[in-house]
């Protein structure tokens, strides 16, 4: 059950990817960069849950963080250019 929910959870990885190759503009691919970053958090803490491994729920717990602040940082980024 649990290979079957991670492999799941790692095919809807491939719609924002597709989004963050081909968007059309910066905010596309800056949705898909925060889609992806939290469907990838969501294996990592899957998998976590069904090997008993602790550590991974830190390690998606910081890749969430990560994900957030680079897509604050490129959003800011992103109006600033704007202007």
């Amino acid at each position: 059950m649990s290979l079957l929910m991670e492999v799941l959870l790692g095919l809807s990885a491939i719609p924002p990817f597709l989004v963050i190759w081909r968007g059309p503009s910066l905010w596309d691919r800056v949705c898909g960069a925060s889609s992806l970053t939290v469907r990838l958090a969501l294996v990592l803490a899957a998998h976590a849950a069904f090997s008993g491994h602790g550590i991974l729920l830190d390690v998606a717990l910081s890749y969430a963080v990560l994900g957030f602040l680079g897509t604050v940082l490129v959003a800011r980024f992103g109006e600033r250019g704007e202007r």
